[in-house]
């Protein structure tokens, strides 16, 4: 779903990125194993991750979709001068690729903004190719039931009738076949988790 005006000005500030590229995007690095040759981006924001992407992973291929055409165009005038890089709108329940398309799929903090996040997850397993990495920051239900983002639930525009506990989505993924290592942690009492899962089969 699309974000409200203060979650859009929220993740288009220099904060969000210093956040994605120092703490997020190093950590998710750590737990790759792939080269991440042919690679898909989903909810690419203003295209601070496509550069991001590029420092850490160089792939051969890139591709940012988004649901908010403002984002598209963010994106594609601050990152589409990259080697192979596009930009489209897109929805990640319904990605508009073929099977077997990607090595490597990065959801910086997405999933829990997709009303049908389980038909989002089959839809990354779908598109991988066997032994293609999905590598995820996101949130959760817990994240709003404590600390920080119990008052940022009010002001956050989320799917929250619909959305995952971790280990709801956890287990989503181990039924589509994925091999799942996670980690989570609550800074400043704001809950997020983030993984690795391989596509087995």
């Amino acid at each position: 779903m699309l974000m409200n005006s203060i979650e859009y000005w929220a993740m288009n500030n220099p904060l969000r990125t210093f956040v994605q590229r120092h703490y997020e995007a190093p950590r998710l690095k750590r737990l790759s194993t792939g080269p991440g040759a042919d690679v898909l981006e989903i909810g690419c924001g203003q295209g601070a991750g496509a550069e991001i992407i590029y420092d850490l992973f160089s792939p051969r291929k890139y591709v940012g979709i988004d649901l908010d055409p403002r984002m598209i165009r963010r994106a594609e005038r601050r990152a589409g001068a990259l080697p192979n890089a596009r930009f489209a709108e897109g929805d990640v329940s319904q990605l508009g690729f073929p099977d077997a398309s990607f090595d490597l799929v990065m959801d910086f903090g997405i999933v829990h903004h997709v009303p049908d996040w389980k038909n989002a997850l089959a839809e990354v397993h779908r598109t991988l190719k066997v032994h293609g990495e999905f590598l995820f920051e996101d949130l959760s239900v817990e994240t709003w039931e404590r600390g920080i983002g119990i008052p940022f639930k009010k002001i956050a525009d989320h799917p929250y009738e619909q959305m995952f506990r971790k280990h709801e989505f956890v287990d989503e993924l181990l039924s589509l076949g994925f091999e799942v290592e996670t980690h989570e942690n609550s800074p400043l009492s704001f809950y997020h988790f983030w993984g690795r899962a391989e596509k087995m089969a």
